[in-house]
């Protein structure tokens, strides 16, 4: 399932048109609920991810050892993970690498996409197949994102930090949607412009 474009004209709109179609993806029975995210001491957030950092480093390694070989270009990585091992379609095949690039998981070198870990320590069954939970695993930009927009609906709304987490939570869960598309809903909802989010947010979610 392919999500609509964002257009400039009515980014908006398009971003809340796109936010009911279930993360742009279909749901595998194994999948997780969404991640919800809570409020920790010093004001950081923090989805909760259970084993989804785990399988993330699992997902990476056997697509490493089915290759059989140490790097890949970013173009090799993502057709692995769409057309070869059949996982995601292209738009979540990018998004699995750059999520592998933004926890640390891989490195890119003149563009070459090695793991930054020891492969062959990894024991994956060769017929894993990946949730499409691991999508949803934190990271620094994300949380980065997903502050920014939280804080511009408390300014907006004069109210903390924990209480438009709350509100996200709620936006969340009823559009089944990534928790930077549901603060973006939810921002728009309190009034705020989000046309200065959508670029950062866009370019998380792999969309173009």
């Amino acid at each position: 399932m392919s999500s609509p474009g964002l257009h400039r004209a009515s980014l908006v709109s398009a971003t809340l048109r796109w936010s009911g179609k279930t993360k742009g993806r279909e749901r595998d029975k194994d999948s997780l609920a969404p991640p919800y995210v809570y409020l920790c001491p010093g004001g950081s957030v923090a989805p909760s991810s259970g084993f989804q950092m785990d399988e993330l480093r699992d997902a990476i390694a056997l697509l490493f050892k089915r290759k059989g070989r140490d790097e890949l270009s970013e173009r090799e990585f993502v057709l692995s993970a769409s057309m070869d091992l059949r996982w995601f379609p292209p738009r979540d095949a990018q998004r699995l690498l750059q999520l592998g690039l933004e926890t640390k998981l891989l490195e890119s070198q003149g563009g070459a996409i090695r793991p930054a870990f020891d492969v062959a320590g990894v024991e994956v069954p060769r017929d894993y197949v990946p949730t499409s939970a691991i999508l949803d695993v934190p990271t620094p930009a994300s949380e980065d994102v997903f502050l920014r927009i939280v804080d511009a609906v408390a300014a907006k709304t004069r109210t903390e930090r924990k209480s438009v987490i709350a509100s996200v939570n709620a936006v969340q869960e009823k559009l089944d949607v990534e928790v930077e598309v549901a603060a973006l809903v939810a921002a728009h909802q309190a009034g705020v412009d989000v046309t200065p989010f959508l670029p950062a947010v866009k370019s998380r979610l792999g969309m173009p």
